[in-house]
């Protein structure tokens, strides 16, 4: 199949079509079913409002945030995404379809310096970057970030909708992100990794708690094996 997809793979969602470049099997892997998430897509494409910023965090090669730069236009959407040949790919699948974002290469969490990116596999699309918590095979070292303190510095606009997918760092990244999700954030998709976040010495209580102390009402949307994502929505002002 892969040999005969002509390097491209196109879906459409709530009227968006979206072009993605396959050079890799890993990104034909990736892209031949949006890795079981159209359903968590067109809930993000459903939700939004014409006035939104999107922030994507742990954009990875661009999944997500080519189909709300459809939706919503470049000056609306920042994608962070530290891995430098996966910001490279986001560009490209970018530009192959005529949209833009703002890009930050550097990873959120709730400090700011240097850490090791654990990184998985030797192909683009991969999807399993992490910040390194133990021993692995190959590391690559990137900026970190708390995410409050970055909007402040480059002067970004202020989030209303954030999708996270950290592979286990979605705790660190919120915890982060307090000033931003008390003052301007209503909509918040996280991908919860209940095995992976204990190494960031987290649970998912932390994050229920968490956003729940902010005024979200947190569902379940879309369940693959032990990891889920949550759709927080904020319907009290804090």
């Amino acid at each position: 199949m892969y040999a005969l997809s002509g390097k491209t793979e196109t879906h459409t969602i709530c009227g968006n079509s979206v072009h993605f470049l396959t050079d890799s099997y890993s990104e034909f892997r990736r892209f031949r079913d949006l890795v079981s998430e159209r359903d968590v897509i067109t809930e993000v494409l459903e939700s939004l409002e014409p006035a939104d910023v999107f922030y994507d965090v742990g954009a990875n090669i661009g999944m997500y945030t080519c189909f709300v730069a459809n939706e919503l236009g470049a000056d609306r959407i920042v994608a962070f995404e530290p891995h430098e040949e996966s910001v490279d790919r986001l560009r490209e699948n970018l530009q192959h379809n005529n949209l833009d974002a703002k890009i930050i290469p550097v990873a959120l969490s709730d400090i700011e310096g240097k850490v090791d990116l654990a990184v998985a596999g030797d192909q683009v699309g991969e999807g399993e970057h992490a910040i390194a918590t133990g021993r692995t095979a190959r590391t690559v070292e990137v900026e970190v970030n708390r995410g409050d303190g970055l909007i402040d510095r480059c002067d970004l606009p202020e989030p209303t909708v954030i999708k996270i997918d950290v592979e286990g760092a979605e705790f660190a990244v919120l915890n982060g992100l307090r000033s931003t999700l008390q003052e301007s954030c209503r909509l918040v998709f996280c991908e919860i990794h209940p095995r992976k976040i204990q190494n960031f010495d987290a649970n998912e209580g932390d994050v229920y708690k968490l956003l729940r102390s902010y005024g979200f009402e947190i569902e379940a949307i879309h369940q693959r094996g032990s990891e889920h994502f949550i759709k927080a929505e904020k319907r009290t002002k804090i």
